[in-house]
């Protein structure tokens, strides 16, 4: 469905009817889309509800000849991206645990604690940046949407932080063991 400029218009300005016309139109085409994309009904019901959410926050920002189609669409996919590689990154993580790390529950909860205890320490900059890109599974290109800084300066900010808490936790994890 093409929306006409008016209908734009009232997205745009957050209209309740139109909003409410949105959801209806393009719900369950969405949710069939990333259910075949994902295979997981779950998944696939959340993904949606974010796409949504997604469309909402952006929607003072659509251009006013949008195709809506098009336009929710494409955050779909990007979040379904998104799931993917952050499923992918959890299942690789847990089979090098699994391989490395042979340590009993009070350990696991331990390095919990200390991975905690380490991004505390961290500049607030550093510490989003890295909780942006690690546990939110957000691009370079995103977390600088998000924090409404460049690419280049994000990247650079990454590498800090990352720096940063490994020292930190490697002198947390020292002091631990003395």
């Amino acid at each position: 469905m093409l929306a006409d400029r008016h209908f734009v218009s009232q997205l745009k300005d957050r209209a309740e009817s139109a909003i409410l016309t949105l959801v209806d139109s393009y719900y369950a085409p969405i949710f069939c889309y990333l259910y075949r994309l994902v295979g997981d009904e779950h998944i696939a019901a959340e993904l949606t509800q974010e796409t949504f959410l997604k469309a909402y926050t952006a929607l003072p920002r659509l251009a006013d000849d949008s195709n809506l189609s098009d336009w929710l669409y494409q955050i779909a996919t990007n979040l379904a991206r998104q799931s993917y590689r952050r499923q992918r990154l959890v299942r690789w993580l847990s089979l090098g645990q699994i391989k490395t790390q042979q340590c009993g529950f009070e350990e696991q909860v331990a390095q919990h604690d200390l991975v905690g205890q380490s991004l505390a320490k961290l500049p607030a900059d550093y510490r989003t940046c890295l909780l942006l890109q690690i546990w939110s599974g957000l691009s370079c290109a995103e977390i600088a949407q998000v924090m409404n800084k460049s690419e280049s300066a994000v990247k650079m900010i990454l590498s800090r932080a990352r720096r940063r808490f490994r020292d930190v936790y490697e002198t947390l994890s020292q002091d631990d063991a003395s």
